[in-house]
């Protein structure tokens, strides 16, 4: 699954294929755009430049432990236009499980926006979560704006149960 071509009416548009150690800076960057558009839609806290640095840390720490992957879509001209994330970490299931299990999490979706509505975000998701489950997650979740909830259901993701409650 190294490199796939995406034709949009019949001419080659995109190709998608995983993001080199080097790209993970421009990839923490679209991370920062989605935060920030997730926080003017859905109304949470857009993050500081303090947070911005910890994120693009983990990335490296997580993808140089083999935890991380980036798929990418690139346009003709080699631009980075969209990325996606998976994650994989050891979770419970559920509150009562007795062991850990492999889970993956689907991280930094984001799609510059003059090439959204192009199924780059679908495309890209589809291929972390083949990677995800190539690793043994049975599972994956994702954290979604409200504008973004169509894309992940149509993908098969579903809404969770579960409820919070800010303790600051």
């Amino acid at each position: 699954m190294e490199v796939k071509y995406i034709w949009i009416g019949g001419l080659y548009m995109y190709k998608t294929r995983w993001a080199s150690f080097s790209e993970l800076d421009i990839i923490a960057d679209y991370w920062f755009m989605m935060a920030t558009e997730m926080g003017e839609i859905d109304g949470i806290p857009k993050p500081d430049y303090h947070r911005a640095k910890k994120v693009k840390m983990l990335f490296v720490n997580e993808n140089e432990a083999g935890n991380l992957m980036f798929r990418i879509a690139i346009d003709e001209k080699n631009n980075i236009v969209a990325c996606a994330g998976g994650l994989l970490r050891l979770e419970y299931s559920f509150p009562l499980a007795e062991e850990q299990s492999p889970f993956g999490w689907i991280i930094a979706v984001y799609t510059l926006e003059k090439h959204r509505n192009n199924g780059l975000a679908h495309k890209l998701v589809d291929e972390v979560c083949a990677w995800l489950k190539e690793k043994g997650a049975s599972r994956a979740r994702l954290w979604s704006s409200s504008s973004a909830r169509k894309i992940y259901e149509n993908l098969g993701f579903e809404p969770m149960l579960d409820m919070s409650k800010d303790l600051t």
